[in-house]
């Protein structure tokens, strides 16, 4: 079963990193680099390269006993620019990754931001976490310094050679030696290092979305006491990690060990056939010596260079997920469109949906929901209520049919006028951390005064537990509220949606995490606050569908019927069913 498991992994990883190059493609066409940083960076550094390349000749001239003026102002004056160039160098590759990270962080976000709902039902949150962190980050530093350092390195090669010519031909031998043995280096490296690097990511992903969840679930933990087995998980997780680490740490010693090893090659080399031509008389001290100071140094290039290409290697396996992230496909704002939304009922016309091709979950699903009036939808768990609110929203789009508003498609609306217009509550209860005002009033536009806020926050029963706090109003919550209970976070999502104020409620079991005596109050409050406008629910709550002017009955993801109480009870067996349960007769007397 684990060598199943490895081999999918191996087939997705070999997926991956053949679509690389194209998400690497796709990175550049939706990044925002630095630019005029990276070109002034990139001319300085080749500056600096010209500069190394003329060295071993000043010096050179000194070695061999040149102790003229002209000869000690060439030197003095080259190795002073070096250290300029250098320090520059170092300076605007700083401003330059800084500008770079902050601007592709900001894109990535963006886009982010965009997306289509269905891409993250396939993407998980740790996965965007480290695309959005660690991932964006690694990849353009490892790319600035590729695009800065190849330019320099190739400069110098072709300053040198020349220069190395000039004293003699037969010693750029020793050049042609070494560069065959850097390009196979370089090829066999860059597959190895890009392969693991790709595995690294891919665990440091996993180890993030586990912590992540785990944290976030601890009471959950203690409560099932299976702390040992989440231990025993985390640990698995982390060596799973640190043995990609430890496998890259194996890559790294191979580098290290070649570089020695080449450098002493070279160094030998040019000891052997620098003498050999100094004592034939086909050079002199001075180009012996030049030649002794140019090997290393070339060495230096030609193992920077294969190093660069690995690490370009390495970026083309971390840029895999910021090129699919920019490249999900973005909604549809329709902004051209204007922000007049028509008035009217919303009409689902043979409705189809599924979130995974084999697995249907809306099949011809075709109803009106009456402006102004109250529509219940109710049916068994996985009948599809809660999708019909996600399509509502233009979450997702239906694979078949179309919605209307007012007699207009909804996707001819602008999107974001559009869900302007509607108001959520969910059982999820979500709430960003920050003050209870600024979480009251997220989303909301208009100024909302501390009266408007009192009469919310009673009306959602939650105003004696804001006041309870030190700062009322302004006291801080807690990440993801914390410190609140369900009830409390859900009666702040009720009162924000209440200030609000939209023209459309969708509720999807807005009151689970509540008492049945709250519940029939916020039950209250939604109907007496929004007398007169469009009311989605999705409930198993009879205080609601009391209220509804319509009952739609789902069933496998299709309606079986429409009406009121009365009708349904005739007509349709499922919601018979539901009535003969407890909570139903409490509401109907059954």
């Amino acid at each position: 079963m684990q060598s199943m498991e490895k081999n999918k992994e191996s087939k997705k990883g070999g997926r991956e990193q053949r679509g690389s190059w194209k998400a690497f493609a796709a990175f550049f066409r939706h990044a925002k680099l630095s630019w005029g940083w990276i070109i002034l960076s990139l001319v300085v550094n080749i500056a600096y390269y010209s500069v190394v390349s003329h060295l071993p000749g000043s010096t050179a001239a000194l070695f061999a006993g040149n102790f003229s003026r002209e000869a000690f102002i060439i030197a003095v004056v080259n190795y002073t620019s070096l250290c300029v160039l250098q320090a520059l160098v170092s300076l605007i590759m700083l401003i330059a990754t800084s500008k770079s990270v902050r601007s592709v962080r900001c894109a990535v976000w963006q886009r982010m931001m965009g997306i289509e709902g269905k891409y993250y039902d396939s993407n998980s949150a740790s996965s965007l976490l480290s695309a959005v962190t660690s991932d964006t980050e690694n990849t353009v530093a490892s790319l600035l310094s590729t695009i800065v350092l190849i330019p320099g390195l190739l400069t110098y090669l072709a300053t040198s050679i020349p220069l190395l010519s000039s004293y003699s031909p037969k010693l750029l031998a020793v050049v042609f030696v070494l560069i065959p043995i850097y390009i196979l280096y370089s090829f066999f490296m860059g597959r190895w290092q890009c392969k693991v690097g790709f595995r690294i990511q891919m665990r440091i992903g996993g180890l993030t979305g586990f912590l992540t969840e785990r944290i976030r679930n601890l009471t959950l933990i203690k409560s099932f006491v299976t702390e040992k087995e989440e231990e025993k998980k985390g640990l698995d997780a982390a060596k799973e990690l640190s043995k990609a680490n430890v496998e890259y740490s194996y890559v790294t010693g191979v580098a290290v060990a070649f570089s020695l090893l080449t450098e002493a090659v070279g160094v030998v080399i040019a000891v052997i056939w620098g003498c050999m031509l100094l004592r034939n008389g086909e050079i002199d001290l001075t180009a012996w010596l030049a030649f002794f100071l140019f090997v290393p140094m070339i060495n230096t290039v030609l193992r920077q260079l294969s190093t660069t290409w690995s690490n370009l290697k390495d970026v083309q396996g971390r840029a895999a997920r910021l090129g699919a992230l920019m490249e999900a496909p973005q909604e549809n704002m329709n902004e051209q469109a204007g922000t007049d939304i028509p008035v009217g009922d919303i009409v689902l016309n043979k409705v189809a949906f599924s979130y995974r091709e084999d697995a249907p979950v809306l099949k011809d699903v075709t109803m009106v929901i009456p402006r102004g009036k109250t529509t219940a939808i109710v049916g068994p768990s996985g009948s599809g209520k809660t999708t019909i609110l996600r399509l509502l929203e233009k979450l997702y789009t239906p694979q078949a049919g179309n919605i209307t508003v007012g007699g207009q498609a909804l996707d001819e609306l602008n999107l974001s006028a559009w869900r302007d217009r509607l108001s959520y509550v969910n059982q999820d209860a979500e709430l960003f951390s920050g003050t209870v005002r600024q979480a009251l009033t997220y989303g909301i536009t208009r100024d909302v005064d501390d009266a408007e806020l009192e009469r919310a926050a009673r009306l959602a029963g939650i105003y004696d537990f804001i006041m309870e706090k030190p700062e009322g109003f302004d006291s801080e919550l807690a990440i993801w509220g914390v410190s609140m209970s369900g009830g409390q976070r859900q009666r702040m999502v009720i009162a924000r949606e209440l200030l609000k104020k939209a023209d459309i409620l969708l509720l999807d079991e807005p009151t689970s995490a509540l008492d049945t005596e709250t519940a029939a109050a916020i039950s209250n409050t939604f109907f007496t606050d929004f007398a007169g406008k469009t009311i989605i629910t999705v409930t198993h709550e009879l205080n609601y569908i009391s209220h509804a002017d319509q009952i739609v009955v789902l069933k496998a993801g299709q309606v079986e019927a429409i009406g009121t109480h009365e009708e349904l009870i005739a007509c349709s067996e499922t919601y018979r069913g539901l009535v003969e349960e407890h909570s139903y007769q409490e509401v109907f007397g059954q």
